[in-house]
């Protein structure tokens, strides 16, 4: 009886845990994230929880009513209860994790354009201010199989720093523990400069523009040399006619004293 009361205490402190607790918590750069809870119960635990005189599921409702969320239910051997916000605020998103996730304390979450990071206390389930009592007098290593409660970060950049007990695809993961010493839930990352982004369309049409500006210079080059050549080369028709204005008489290479003198008529007919 003793046992069934301190896991029932054990779910009802640790803010809707059950044997499996996966939370699952992913920022953006805007300032914004989404979290997700998701909670598996085998049957016995349930029975175990009904000698409370209340019903697990109906406690799982309310708490989660509580920060705004409301858990969609999978019944089987292992009844799955799952839930995810919306895209919020980071201030939600502490809220969320302070209210309902167990064992985590006060959370902070900062962002810069530069590099984004998560702070927060990961709290022994066994130093839960309702459930001390019970472990004065009892070994907590006899528990320490009945709940587990795994805390994952997805966050944008490369991580530069964590405590996270492991990383697998991108995510970091840290395991909340049942007894041992507080533990941080630290991760910091780096987040890439962007550089200036410029149009496909400005690349396109710039290069075309350019493109065509070097044609043009090299046409107009090439008619600059061929007028200048062309009037040295000038015969034939295509030449330019000569006016009465610009022809000359050809000298002549015999000096005028030289030249033979055309005989003159007699006037008289002799």
């Amino acid at each position: 009886m003793r046992r069934a009361a301190l896991i029932a205490l054990l779910a009802l402190a640790a803010s809707a845990c059950t044997i499996d607790v996966n939370i699952g918590i992913s920022l953006n750069r805007t300032d914004t994230g989404t979290v997700s809870v998701e909670v598996a119960a085998d049957e016995e635990f349930h029975d175990l929880f009904a000698l409370t005189g209340r019903e697990f599921e109906d406690l799982i409702a309310s708490r989660a009513a509580e920060v705004g969320l409301a858990f969609e239910v999978e019944s089987g051997p292992i009844t799955r209860y799952s839930t995810e916000t919306r895209v919020v605020s980071y201030d939600t998103v502490e809220g969320i994790l302070e209210g309902l996730a167990p064992g985590i304390g006060s959370v902070t979450i900062t962002g810069t354009e530069r590099d984004l990071e998560i702070d927060g206390q990961l709290n022994p389930l066994t130093r839960l201010d309702d459930l001390f009592p019970y472990f004065e007098n009892e070994d907590p290593a006899q528990f320490a199989d009945d709940v587990s409660v795994a805390v994952t970060v997805a966050m944008p950049g490369e991580v530069a720093a964590s405590t996270a007990t492991s990383r697998q695809d991108g995510q970091l993961t840290w395991i909340i523990p049942f007894s041992d010493s507080d533990t941080r839930l630290l991760a910091r990352s780096v987040l890439e400069k962007e550089s200036p982004r410029i149009p496909w369309t400005s690349l396109i049409v710039g290069g075309t523009i350019l493109a065509a500006v070097v044609f043009l210079v090299a046409i107009r080059s090439r008619l600059t040399e061929t007028e200048t050549v062309s009037p040295m080369r000038a015969t034939g028709p295509s030449s330019r006619p000569t006016t009465p204005e610009d022809q000359a008489v050809a000298p002549t290479s015999t000096p005028p004293e030289d030249q033979p003198v055309a005989p003159t008529e007699d006037p008289g007919g002799s």
